[in-house]
């Protein structure tokens, strides 16, 4: 029978809770996988045959003449876009099975922790307008959000979803010979979006952007936003080589962005955003808020591997609880709490 080791203090007292709300259940889910699985080889295998059907149609038609290099190209592009649609197949299952998963097991994690709620679908959605206008995310005219988390923790109320936030407005641009091309959707976040309540509202914009050196006269020059608003110095040092800060009031934002503030976000900065570093962060504060945007390549309360079998659930759920802990570690370092986890 599976079980669960717990390896961290969060997972404390999970293992009798999987015994008896999860385990019972991996039978019927692993049905649930098998059956997903056997739509999503099928589509794959649809979509790789006609890629490969018409390709061969093409090159007995003759559309491949001009000798070998014309009847490869004859045959292989439309086997490449029989790829990219088996990929695209195969994807859309993996999420249809992953959605199952957490389903099932997210509402077991969130009522172990306490006071803590999961929507797979983001329905609630997220203060995205609120985190444009104080500059903390880019201009973006599409977004994909997922894995909402909301509740209580140290008495401060949160919420975290994950997001790609893309441009889909191309910009044109010519070449020598006056040819026109599309840079086509532009990705400009990925990772996770957090709000974090404040006790007492701040009257002020406050943002706290990447430092970019030369480059942020261009960025205020080019619209970005919340970068147009005074300039505030910190006298934190270390701070300062890879932050700058932007409020509508200066005085306010000093008093916010005390050296124990700026401490701990330095500590944040260094150690929840992975190999970008300072790179990957960038915060603000805006009434009874404080958002915060972190760059992130890897998925997100991860559940359900379309290739694994349900019952080897244990190593993703150790993720998710890694993922809790991650909100949990910001809020702490926030009080002026430094944990190793």
């Amino acid at each position: 029978m599976t079980t669960f080791t717990e390896r961290s203090p969060i997972e404390a007292g999970f293992s009798e809770i999987f015994d008896v709300r999860i385990a019972p259940r991996l039978s019927t889910l692993e049905e649930e996988r098998q059956a997903i699985l056997a739509v999503a080889r099928r589509h794959v295998a649809i979509a790789l045959v006609s890629g490969a059907a018409v390709g061969l149609l093409f090159v007995l038609s003759g559309s491949g003449s001009g000798g070998l290099g014309g009847m490869l190209a004859a045959f292989g592009i439309p086997v490449a876009f029989g790829a990219v649609a088996a990929l695209l197949l195969w994807k859309r299952q993996a999420k249809k099975w992953s959605g199952s998963a957490a389903k099932e097991v997210m509402p077991v994690v969130c009522d172990f922790l306490g006071d803590l709620t999961f929507d797979r679908d983001a329905v609630k959605g997220f203060p995205l307008e609120r985190m444009q206008k104080l500059g903390v995310i880019r201009r973006f005219s599409r977004a994909e959000v997922s894995d909402r988390l909301e509740g209580t923790y140290r008495d401060v109320p949160f919420e975290i979803v994950e997001a790609e936030l893309i441009n889909d407005k191309s910009k044109s641009t010519t070449n020598s010979d006056d040819n026109r091309s599309d840079s086509g959707p532009r990705t400009q976040f990925k990772g996770l979006l957090m709000r974090i309540g404040v006790p007492d509202p701040i009257p002020a914009r406050i943002l706290i952007a990447r430092d970019y050196g030369p480059g942020n006269k261009l960025m205020r020059m080019f619209g970005g936003v919340g970068r147009d608003l005074p300039k505030v110095e910190t006298g934190h040092d270390t701070f300062e080589k890879s932050f700058e800060v932007h409020s509508d009031s200066p005085e306010t934002a000093r008093q916010v962005l005390a050296p124990e503030f700026l401490d701990s976000f330095m500590a944040i900065a260094e150690a929840e955003t992975g190999r970008r570093g300072a790179k990957g962060l960038e915060a603000g504060f805006h009434d009874e808020a404080f958002f915060m945007a972190l760059e992130r390549d890897s998925d997100f309360l991860a559940l359900g591997k379309l290739s694994a079998p349900a019952d080897e659930i244990e190593e993703e759920l150790h993720g998710v609880f890694d993922d809790i802990a991650t909100a949990r570690r910001i809020v702490d370092r926030l009080h002026g709490d430094h944990p190793d986890r």
